[in-house]
């Protein structure tokens, strides 16, 4: 019964990968852009396919752990990466996102969006040595920096609300690695705090960059000559400062899967992985 639920499983994927990619063929079909734009997005979510795909096979970052928070921070993994290409799309349709839908920078964000992904899967899968309260803690805070984040840009004076979004993903990682116990838990736990914040305040900075009033953009400089030109400057250079959040989570991304596929590793070498439950004293 199990390896026919298991079947049905993987034959779900499949037709789930196969709507995406039809769901990108047709919305890009409408668009009046060059077709290596379109080429390029179809490539960036077979890429993204595929990593989901080998999340399901024994090759360092699947089959996912038995547990309920795994799935969980899964489904959390594939709705971020699924931002990151409507976003991409966006940019295609609407002519002016905050990314700048350029042929050249479809490559990198591939190669991002994959890492991010890729990471997700690697630390919630079989034997990755993260429990299911360590997946939980560290992606619930990362989400709530990017929660509390959203919520300071209609708030904060613009030039301040960068800095904020540091803040709260570093308190994000400290406080994951000050709730999980022990050392090296913690250590992955605020990696995988670390990624999921970043991550999410990026595209939430994007979102409300792009689509929110032109009071809410940050002071980009002097540049145009009309009040018009400098709101325009200002909204499309809003987005620029928070890239170095998706290197910053890249970073943590592969020092968290590097951290998983170790564990696993250990695990089927019969090395005897950390406890995280009572300690036995005397």
């Amino acid at each position: 019964m199990r390896a026919v639920w298991r079947v049905v499983g993987i034959g779900i994927h499949l037709l789930l990968i196969a709507a995406a990619v039809i769901a990108v063929v047709v919305w890009t079909s409408h668009v009046a852009s060059p077709p290596a734009l379109r080429v390029a997005l179809l490539v960036l979510v077979a890429v993204l396919s595929m990593v989901t795909v080998f999340g399901r096979l024994p090759l360092g970052i699947g089959p996912a752990a038995g547990s309920a928070a795994a799935w969980i921070v899964r489904l959390v993994a594939v709705a971020l990466a699924g931002v990151g290409v409507v976003e991409i799309a966006l940019g295609l349709t609407d002519g002016g996102s905050p990314s700048e839908p350029r042929t050249s920078g479809y490559p990198m964000a591939a190669v991002v969006l994959a890492l991010y992904l890729g990471a997700f899967l690697a630390a919630t899968r079989r034997d990755g040595g993260l429990p299911p309260r360590a997946l939980l803690t560290s992606v619930g805070l990362g989400l709530l920096a990017a929660t509390l984040f959203a919520g300071a840009v209609p708030l904060l004076w613009p030039a301040l609300v960068g800095w904020w979004g540091f803040l709260l993903i570093a308190a994000a990682a400290l406080g994951s690695g000050w709730l999980i116990r022990p050392s090296e838990i913690g250590a992955q736990a605020a990696l995988l705090a670390t990624l999921t914040a970043c991550q999410a305040v990026f595209f939430a900075a994007a979102v409300l960059y792009y689509y929110g009033p032109d009071a809410w953009m940050p002071y980009a400089g002097p540049g145009p000559l009309t009040l018009q030109g400098q709101l325009e400057q200002n909204r499309s250079e809003a987005i620029d400062p928070y890239v170095a959040l998706l290197f910053l989570g890249a970073v943590a991304a592969t020092g968290l899967t590097v951290q998983a596929v170790n564990a696993w590793r250990r695990s089927r070498v019969g090395v005897p992985t950390i406890s995280v439950g009572p300690q036995a004293i005397g």
